[in-house]
């Protein structure tokens, strides 16, 4: 079995590494199985100081393609070679893979289209903006449209490889490695790790300063008419404005901020919840907690447990 791994010019060095090194230890394991071999290659349009490449127009076919996590923030400018070649791949019957940003490439080469799939979820907005025939699941760690399978975050890629070697070998192998890296197979979300970043579509002075004042007032009972008011705007023309602006409505941001603030308090302070649910302007324990859980599939005791070890004071 062949998987070629692409590298783009942006991509994450340790990631593309990784891949690599994660099946290599696959046949180890595999070797007492009599399971296949998975023979690995990077691909690309040259060769580069880090890696040494196949190049792509040589027309060799792969069972899979594999593109891994890329640091690049900002529109994608990707050689027609490389789409053309993702697209020519994927025609002879190769299952096209990608991990975190990786999924902005496959989407342009229109594969996708009609199809579900996942991003990292900082680029929620940015995928829906650009790819709006996409039925973006940005809460899914992993999503297979069985020719096309993508994959969440950064470290998304240690569940792509697990999972390919599950397809294609077994869930003992793919277990045995898990357990061997202390790979947590047990998330199937990306909700916990989520905190939305403010990605303004449109540039809109007054929105803009409206959110300003969201965050400043959090710890008051505010309604969306008093944010209106504050902007002089009626209610009306200020949520067309919001939506048009942040793709989402303004009670939901809000609603976002207010977990957001929770998040942050849970995990750098002692504060019962219930003192958390008054700092962040709701009156109702019980409904914020059901709030928290929704936006952040986890408790927030849970959600406490699971990231205050990662603080340091």
């Amino acid at each position: 079995m062949k998987i070629a791994i692409l590298i783009l010019d942006e991509v994450l060095k340790s990631t593309a590494y990784g891949i690599d090194e994660l099946f290599n230890l696959n046949n180890k394991i595999s070797k007492s199985k009599d399971e296949e071999e998975i023979i690995t290659e990077f691909v690309g349009l040259s060769s580069n100081r880090y890696f040494n490449c196949k190049d792509i127009s040589n027309k060799q076919i792969y069972e899979v393609i594999i593109i891994p996590p890329t640091s690049r923030n900002q529109k994608f400018n990707i050689n027609k070679k490389i789409i053309d070649w993702l697209i020519y791949q994927h025609y002879k019957g190769a299952i096209l893979t990608s991990a975190c940003l990786g999924s902005f490439i496959l989407a342009k080469t229109k594969l996708l289209d009609g199809k579900k799939a996942t991003t990292h979820w900082a680029y929620e907005e940015l995928f829906k903006k650009e790819f709006p025939n996409i039925d973006l699941k940005v809460d899914k760690i992993l999503v297979d449209e069985k020719s096309i399978i993508t994959a969440g975050g950064v470290n998304a890629y240690l569940d792509l490889c697990l999972y390919i070697i599950e397809k294609f070998h077994s869930n003992k192998t793919s277990t045995q490695i898990a357990n061997l890296m202390l790979i947590d197979r047990g998330r199937d979300s990306q909700q916990s790790y989520k905190s939305f970043s403010t990605i303004f579509l449109y540039d809109d002075k007054q929105i803009k300063q409206s959110v300003i004042w969201m965050k400043e007032n959090i710890h008051k009972q505010i309604s969306i008419k008093d944010v209106a008011n504050e902007i002089n705007l009626t209610l009306k023309t200020f949520n067309r404005r919001f939506k048009k602006s942040l793709n989402t409505t303004a009670i939901k941001y809000l609603q976002d901020l207010r977990v957001e603030k929770a998040k942050e308090l849970l995990i750098s302070t002692n504060k019962s919840f219930a003192q958390i649910t008054f700092e962040v302007g709701y009156f109702d324990e019980n409904s914020f907690r059901k709030l928290f859980k929704s936006k952040t599939s986890i408790n927030p005791m849970d959600y406490r447990k699971k990231f205050k070890q990662y603080i340091y004071f």
